[in-house]
């Protein structure tokens, strides 16, 4: 019964190796330029050029081989869904899919290019008080919301044709044609309330990471200093302790970043794809041109 009900398409052909890693390539310097002009202040870049661009061209060459499996997972899922490059509706539909794949991979990175990261911009892994946190953004919360809305908007508008095509075959056709376009409405309009949930989760990862850090003292109280026993708190030589759901918040501000660089990566993916789709429908034409016409039987 299910057999009969998917299409008779066949499977689109995988994106070969130079494929990959070239879609990869262009997406890895534009998305993690991005990244960096948003933690970096345009002061900070034109005081240090040339350190600027050295860690943009280094950091995007150490994150091409997460794109390149960003770009291979896409792949597979659009053969899975039977999405070709001979339609533009298909070839949107490729660069959201390279887009979110890309994010999902590079958001467990963040962590680590937080640690690694230029100290001017990086944050520290500790805090001495919660309240010394900050985040790593020089802009204001509206443009990361915004492009992180501009990443998650086309994937929802996207989501949302899919989970209600059952709608468009019953009848009657145009009261759920009417009931389809409003469901779809309701969950784009919502995108950006998602998308604010989100940034309001993230700005909290850095002030979680420890409420409170003590560490020894290097000078020995006094015997009249020392308090007694029963009013003693057992404090540790070095404690640290977390805050609730450190790990989610932190979760959230890795997602985060992933969706806001994308906000470079979405319109780069579609150009590479409608361009490398044209190029090839190009050479293809010129070969069915060049082949020779065959030969047609005269009548006698």
């Amino acid at each position: 019964m299910l057999s009969s009900l998917r299409p008779k398409t066949p499977y689109p052909a995988p994106m070969d190796g130079r494929a990959v890693v070239a879609l990869a390539l262009w997406l890895s310097f534009p998305v993690i330029g991005l990244d960096q002009f948003l933690r970096s202040s345009p002061a900070q870049i034109s005081s240090q050029p040339a350190a600027a661009i050295g860690h943009w061209v280094t950091d995007s060459m150490i994150a091409l081989p997460l794109f390149a499996i960003g770009v291979l997972a896409a792949d597979w899922i659009a053969r899975r869904l039977r999405l070709g490059l001979d339609h533009r509706a298909d070839v949107l539909k490729r660069a959201l899919l390279v887009t979110a794949m890309c994010a999902l991979v590079l958001a467990p990175a963040w962590f680590q290019i937080d640690r690694t990261d230029n100290p001017v911009t990086a944050q520290p892994l500790v805090f001495p008080q919660a309240h010394d946190s900050g985040d790593v953004y020089w802009v204001a919360s509206a443009v990361i919301i915004a492009l992180a809305s501009a990443c998650l908007i086309p994937l929802t508008a996207w989501a949302g044709l899919r989970l209600t095509r059952p709608l468009a075959s019953r009848p009657p056709i145009q009261a759920a044609a009417i009931v389809r376009a409003a469901l779809i409405v309701v969950l784009v309009a919502a995108t950006p309330l998602l998308a604010w949930l989100l940034h309001r989760t993230a700005e909290r990862a850095y002030a979680s990471r420890v409420y409170e850090t003590s560490s020894p003292s290097s000078v020995r109280p006094r015997p009249h200093q020392v308090p007694p026993a029963s009013s003693r708190t057992p404090t540790p030589s070095q404690s640290e302790i977390a805050a609730p759901y450190a790990v989610g918040y932190q979760a959230a501000h890795a997602l985060q970043d992933g969706l806001v660089g994308q906000a470079a990566g979405l319109p780069v993916a579609l150009v590479v794809l409608a361009w490398g789709t044209g190029a090839a429908r190009t050479s293809r034409t010129r070969h069915e041109a060049a082949e020779p016409s065959p030969v047609q039987p005269s009548a006698t």
